[in-house]
């Protein structure tokens, strides 16, 4: 077990909260439930923990967390509002720094998507490779049904739930020292 993970386990309940808080948007709820299920043995655990609370909580809550986070490249973004996480998962895309015409149909993407559905378009913007991609995602997704589109968002906060617990609870690899052959007759 790493140093953060054993760090989370053992200090205390409001400590741990403020910890888990960045990895589900704006959502201390979950984060303080979590808090009581310590303690976890690895990022997995932890990850699940954090998913099964959410899929536990019901619709109504669920819809709660999805209004939690900022649109793409929205309001929260021009007003400099967005959690750390999120600028940095929306700058890896270009998304802080769009053209102003695909800030504009982005725009209006976001607006249809609110509409349409009552909360924010959320995506796991570490499994999109580019702009291009995000926008045909956002196209089919608009026309989605409410039931597909609750459960997308599930699964896509489920990702990015995995990838923050990874980033903040799995040490970094460290590469392998380089080993020179053995050479046998210098064993015997």
């Amino acid at each position: 077990m790493n140093s953060a993970l054993q760090k989370l386990n053992s200090v205390s309940r409001n400590v741990a909260i403020s910890m888990l808080e960045p990895l589900v948007e704006r959502s201390a709820w979950v984060a303080a439930m979590a808090a009581d299920e310590r303690p976890f043995a690895d990022s997995a655990e932890l990850a699940m923990a954090l998913v099964d609370l959410i899929l536990a909580s019901g619709r109504e809550k669920q819809l709660e967390l999805f209004r939690a986070h900022p649109e793409l490249a929205g309001r929260e973004a021009e007003e400099g509002s967005m959690t750390d996480a999120s600028v940095s998962e929306q700058a890896r895309l270009g998304l802080l720094s769009l053209t102003p015409a695909d800030a504009a149909r982005l725009k209006s993407m976001n607006s249809a998507y609110r509409t349409r559905f009552g909360h924010p378009f959320v995506i796991a913007l570490h499994r999109v490779t580019d702009l291009g991609t995000l926008f045909e995602i956002f196209e089919r997704r608009l026309s989605s049904t409410a039931i597909e589109e609750h459960t997308a968002t599930l699964a896509e906060i489920s990702s990015v739930i995995l990838s923050r617990t990874r980033q903040a609870f799995e040490p970094d690899p460290k590469p392998s020292p380089k080993q020179e052959p053995v050479n046998q007759e210098q064993l015997s």
